[in-house]
């Protein structure tokens, strides 16, 4: 059967407190009984030796003769404290022992027979000069204050149990509520963001450690689901517009010819061949960096030497970077690393690609490479129009533009998606890629690969 958290704490705390409280109480009783037997044992082993000397005595004083009235005395005396004496001469004839009246008399002292013995030897410079037997009960050595202790200590005891279980029953109410607690707003909080309601956060409430970790992890779920919903929105209406704007175009224009409106030329079916390309690659763009970030690309790692896959990316510049007359400062050693060229290739084309778009005539671009520890870093930086600070966080979003004026001023067609794709394909690496950008002085993007991937 299924319990509450709260329910199975108050259980299991009142389980243990009951085992330990047992556990202690039996272990008390029986390490005091076990001492009490052996004092009540040594009392009476005392009490013994004391009437074998008191005999011992009444035979010296009467000059090596018993006296029976001394003797009775003795024995009457041991009567009352529950032992029946009997004293025999060496030859084993008694010399004396209790009459039946004063047996009778004795309360404790029924069913002689079945009562415990014990014989000792009266010596004298150790000759032996009589034989002393005493006759006793199990509880012999138990006075009526002894047993009124013992009685009173298991009383103590369970009265002690039972405190300290009603004090444990009302500490596991209190610890499993401490405990519970949060955890049933995390179970509210998480229901609550299941229906998809991002807005609360919820406080740390408590000192465990593991709770409060739960709690912020909790609570960065809760961040990420709502940064992924934004995203997602964004995403979505971005998708829209992309979309809209050459569908649109492709519409009015089929319209106007379908209408008669423009003539069905060769430059007219140029332009719509040039925007169903730019919505194909658009698409295709989404795609790629879909089946990027869901691993759903495969990666073809091979060794391969950077300098060089860098070197055939610049080569393909080399015309825009003479256009622009913008000088190149190339440092690279020959790093051989596993990863997927063309991956890899595309992203150091979309990084010089942006760096060349974004450089001003007679600009300046420095590409260095090198092994840091065990990563190899790659960083391309421009002396461009630079980026504004509170868009330094989001240029790894999908289709976002700083300022997409400046973007179509700078002879851009870009669609957003570029420095995305560039994201998903490093970190598929198993790497990072990072922007440090002012507006106005210039950008670096840094790219971090592992040699050992």
């Amino acid at each position: 059967m299924k319990r509450h958290i709260w329910t199975q704490l108050i259980i299991s705390f009142i389980f243990l407190v009951l085992l330990i409280v047992g556990l202690i109480s039996l272990m008390t009783m029986s390490l005091v009984s076990d001492h009490f037997d052996k004092y009540v044992q040594k009392k009476h082993d005392t009490t013994l030796t004391a009437y074998k000397n008191e005999l011992k005595v009444s035979y010296l004083i009467n000059n090596g003769t018993w006296k029976p009235a001394k003797v009775k005395k003795i024995g009457v005396r041991a009567l009352q404290d529950g032992l029946i004496l009997v004293l025999k001469n060496t030859d084993n004839k008694i010399i004396w022992e209790p009459s039946q009246t004063l047996l009778h008399r004795a309360t404790n002292t029924q069913n002689i027979d079945s009562m415990n013995k014990k014989n000792g030897a009266i010596k004298i410079n150790s000759k032996k000069v009589a034989l002393v037997q005493f006759s006793y009960n199990d509880a012999l050595g138990y006075t009526r204050h002894d047993v009124a202790f013992i009685n009173d200590l298991r009383i103590s005891l369970a009265g002690i149990s039972i405190f300290v279980f009603l004090v444990a029953i009302v500490i596991a109410i209190w610890i499993a509520r401490d405990l519970s607690r949060p955890l049933r707003q995390i179970v509210s909080f998480t229901q609550a963001v299941a229906s998809g309601d991002y807005r609360n956060q919820l406080p740390q409430q408590t000192q465990i450690v593991e709770v409060n970790a739960l709690v912020n992890v909790t609570n960065e779920l809760s961040r990420q689901l709502s940064k992924n919903q934004a995203l997602r929105e964004r995403l979505s209406s971005d998708i829209a517009h992309e979309l809209r704007t050459p569908l649109t175009t492709i519409q009015g224009s089929l319209e106007a010819m379908i209408d008669g409106i423009w003539p069905i030329d060769e430059a007219r079916l140029v332009s719509l061949n040039d925007e169903v390309i730019r919505l194909t690659h658009l698409i295709n763009n989404i795609e790629n960096i879909a089946s990027i970030e869901h691993r759903e690309d495969k990666l073809i790692k091979v060794d391969t030497d950077l300098s060089k896959l860098i070197q055939q990316v610049l080569n393909n510049f080399q015309s825009n970077l003479e256009e622009k007359r913008i000088t190149l400062d190339y440092q690279t050693e020959k790093i051989i690393v596993a990863i997927d060229p063309n991956k890899i290739n595309q992203v150091i084309t979309n990084l010089l690609s942006n760096a060349i778009k974004f450089t001003q005539t007679k600009g300046k671009i420095i590409i260095t490479l090198k092994r840091v520890v065990d990563n190899v870093v790659l960083t391309i930086e421009d002396n461009g129009s630079g980026i504004a600070e509170k868009d330094v966080p989001h240029v790894f979003d999908h289709f976002y533009m700083a300022d997409p004026a400046r973007n179509r001023q700078q002879g851009g067609g870009g669609q957003g998606i570029g420095l995305a794709i560039v994201k998903a394909i490093v970190v598929a690496h198993g790497g990072s890629v990072s922007v440090d950008s002012e507006l106005g002085v210039g950008t670096i993007f840094t790219v971090k690969l592992p040699l050992n991937n």
